[in-house]
């Protein structure tokens, strides 16, 4: 009888320290987790602010218009 008990307290003791492991891993997570989520928003903000940006050469630059006499219109 003392064996089973022993064995018991051993699966007992083993399952406490899964949980508390798989509870640290879980509070890691959802630290990244909030990380990553304010990354994002941050991400984001820039992605609006750049898209409704109205687009403009860079400074100096000159496009030539290249006539190709080949191409019909």
């Amino acid at each position: 009888m003392s064996s089973n008990s022993e064995g018991h307290g051993r699966n007992e003791a083993f399952l406490e320290n899964e949980v508390q492991m798989l509870t640290r891993r879980v509070k890691a997570l959802e630290w990244e987790c909030a990380e990553l989520t304010v990354h994002r928003d941050e991400l984001s903000e820039r992605v609006k602010k750049l898209a409704s940006r109205q687009p403009a050469w860079p400074k100096g630059y000159r496009p030539q218009r290249r006539h190709n006499s080949n191409q019909s219109r």
